[in-house]
């Protein structure tokens, strides 16, 4: 399959989007790795954002008042409470240096490896992957095999 191709199954199956289409070095642990495991990160998690709120949308939209409760105030924290520690944890992390690797790298993999434990095993996270409403919504496959991208990054550099 040709790597176009995945694309266009990536983003009709799973609703993922490429940022970009270049190419980007990939090697754990390498300057170049780290931003592309970063970048893969902040394409999932739009791309999660955009699908959650479309699911919102759709319960809104069904005249259901429990729905519309559901859309407005359920839906929110449905990644768990993960994003926020992890984008200071980015943050903190900045380009990957050796320095900011040595000093923010374990507790980012601590984070990512929780958030990767939440993912697996919660059951807000299957039901809205499994919606009935014919909204694509693909929460543990997208963010998963990004912060698993991320781990291997950062663990790669802990060990430079």
């Amino acid at each position: 399959m040709s790597a176009s191709a995945k694309s266009e199954w990536l983003q009709r199956v799973l609703g993922f989007t490429f940022r970009s289409t270049r190419p980007v070095a990939t090697k754990p642990g390498a300057a170049g790795g780290w931003q592309a495991a970063r970048t893969a990160w902040e394409a999932a998690s739009g791309t999660v954002d955009g699908q959650i709120a479309a699911l919102q949308a759709v319960l809104r939209r069904s005249n259901d008042d429990t729905l519309a409760e559901i859309a407005e105030f359920g839906l929110n924290g449905i990644t768990g409470n993960y994003k926020v520690p992890l984008a200071a944890a980015l943050v903190e992390l900045g380009a990957g240096g050796p320095a900011a690797m040595k000093k923010a790298g374990p507790k980012a993999v601590k984070i990512i490896n929780d958030y990767r434990a939440y993912l697996e095993t919660s059951e807000k996270v299957q039901v809205c992957d499994a919606n009935p409403f014919g909204t694509p919504v693909s929460i543990r496959a997208t963010l998963g095999g990004a912060l698993a991208e991320l781990a291997a990054s950062l663990e790669a550099g802990l060990r430079r």
